[in-house]
């Protein structure tokens, strides 16, 4: 055998794994470039949580006015969203809750066997609702959704 043909036989039953090698080694560097580009930049500081703005308190006022006649019935949502009624014997009436909330809501719906009622919400002091009604066995609700 002359030295080239013995070179063309190592060649020939070489190509094969000499290709794959090149080919795993091609694609091992493509994909460490790839890895590269995808990693995440650095991370911005972020500052701490800052303490929230001071505000006041907001103070909710009920008010009922009105005759009561034999008798009446009230039922009104305090700032927890929790409802509650009252027997009412005589009026004005008047309840007062304050809050923390930096929204308040309120809601309240009487009834009397007077000839005359009316309700009155504020907030802060502010009328936010007032509604009134005047005939026998009056009714009236009035509500804040949102002070």
């Amino acid at each position: 055998m002359s030295p080239r043909s013995s070179g063309s036989f190592v060649l020939a039953r070489a190509w094969i794994p000499l290709v794959a090698v090149i080919a795993l080694g091609v694609g091992a560097l493509c994909m460490w470039k790839v890895h590269q580009m995808s990693d995440p930049g650095p991370v911005l500081a972020v500052e701490p949580p800052q303490a929230p703005p001071e505000f006041t308190p907001k103070k909710l006022t009920y008010e009922v006015y009105g005759t009561v006649g034999d008798s009446g019935m009230l039922s009104y949502v305090d700032v927890d969203g929790h409802p509650h009624k009252v027997e009412l014997d005589a009026l004005p009436w008047s309840h007062s809750e304050t809050t923390v909330l930096t929204v308040v809501s309120g809601s309240i719906s009487v009834q009397v066997h007077g000839g005359q009622v009316g309700c009155r919400i504020l907030v802060d002091d502010v009328v936010r609702d007032e509604q009134s009604n005047e005939r026998q066995d009056a009714d009236i609700t009035c509500r804040v959704k949102s002070a």
